[in-house]
């Protein structure tokens, strides 16, 4: 049996040539990046795996009974705290329950983890190769979301079957979807942390159009349409006291955060909301872009950022400086276009507007202080 040390001696020495696969009939395979970044999934001389760069491919091999992962040198694979990283190593044990999905209309299978959709981080370690994560790591400020596709799976792959892969494909308001699994991710360009119990402000009015003009306005009508051909515009009027004042006196910064709970805890009589799917946002990179049309105080912000939103979180779409410009009056006036990118949709109720004022932890967009 070869040792890992002379694995290790023999892998420096052979570069990027492929790791044999384990000598078995289960499920074997390679893997590969489908997203805003595409590379083979590599496998570095102390068992992390990443996407780009000089090592060689890597091999993996799936028990379908334990729901484990094996690289082609038998060390364990997982993604566990703190860090939540892809890797294997000799020994070590995760909790990790990998599955492989039912092939999608690519015709490709894609990896899924802990019964949840297969969403996988990439962040940069140089520029031109990525660490992989799970949707637990924390701070995924520059990482971007992808999927791992197989690559010349073993036939018995193919009879591996998943119930991992939710989405909520588009239905009635009033009617409920099946629930998805949380996922967490942050997008803010600046450093921001939101306490749970800090003050937010919802929506005064929303207005219904296919461009950032609007077309006419209802302020007790609280539903919401992003799609192809629809597009919603948030308005929001920031009374000068928010947010508090903090002891130094120095100016605050505020942003703005999406929050989409999981469907089974909204509120009762809230309904949940209609969505194209977690696959259709990682595999086809899509999502919303929110541009700024009005502020009163010329806030820098991006407005060609493309922000993906999955449920079970609260997203930072983006940051500015709270306060009020001098000559504006009491009050500040900000707006918001969402606007669909490659086929995204999603259809909700914004809690705090209209006839939905009262659910206060329901769907859609606040104006919040960070910390």
């Amino acid at each position: 049996m070869i040792s890992f040390v002379q694995a290790l001696l023999f892998t420096t020495a052979t570069g990027a040539a492929l790791r044999p696969r384990q000598a078995n009939n289960g499920c074997c395979f390679q893997l590969a990046s489908v997203g805003m970044v595409n590379e083979t999934v590599l496998e570095d001389h102390v068992g992390d795996l990443l996407l780009g760069g000089t090592f060689q491919q890597g091999g993996f091999c799936l028990d379908k009974t334990t729901k484990t992962i094996q690289d082609s040198l038998r060390h364990n694979c997982f993604m566990r705290a703190p860090d939540y990283q892809f890797e294997c190593y000799q020994g070590a044990v995760g909790t990790t329950a990998f599955d492989i999905a039912p092939p999608k209309a690519d015709g490709k299978s894609y990896l899924t983890y802990d019964d949840s959709p297969g969403v996988f981080y990439a962040c940069p370690i140089d520029s031109e190769s990525y660490d992989i994560y799970s949707s637990d790591k924390a701070d995924k400020t520059g990482c971007v979301s992808v999927a791992l596709a197989l690559v010349d799976e073993t036939a018995a792959c193919s009879a591996t079957t998943s119930n991992s892969t939710l989405s909520i494909r588009s239905k009635p308001l009033h009617r409920i979807p099946l629930p998805t699994r949380p996922l967490r991710r942050q997008s803010s360009r600046q450093s921001c942390t939101i306490d749970a119990s800090a003050p937010s402000l919802a929506p005064y009015q929303l207005h219904h159009n296919n461009s950032s003009v609007s077309s006419g306005s209802n302020d007790t009508s609280a539903e919401v349409v992003i799609s192809r051909n629809y597009s919603t515009v948030f308005d929001y009027d920031i009374p000068d006291t928010f947010p508090p004042a903090n002891t130094a006196g120095e100016s605050s910064l505020c942003a703005l955060q999406f929050r989409m709970p999981v469907c089974t805890t909204l509120p009762k009589g809230y309904p949940c909301y209609s969505f194209s799917g977690l696959e259709q946002e990682v595999l086809s990179n899509s999502g919303m872009t929110f541009h700024l049309v009005d502020d009163d105080g010329n806030a820098t912000w991006n407005s060609t950022e493309l922000h993906q939103v999955f449920p079970g979180e609260n997203t930072t779409i983006g940051t500015f400086e709270c306060g009020q410009a001098a000559g504006y009056g009491e009050s500040r006036k900000m707006s918001w276009h969402v606007s669909s990118v490659r086929d995204f949709s999603l259809e909700f109720l914004q809690a705090g507007v209209g006839q939905s004022a009262q659910f206060q932890n329901g769907v859609g967009a606040w104006i919040v202080p960070c910390q």
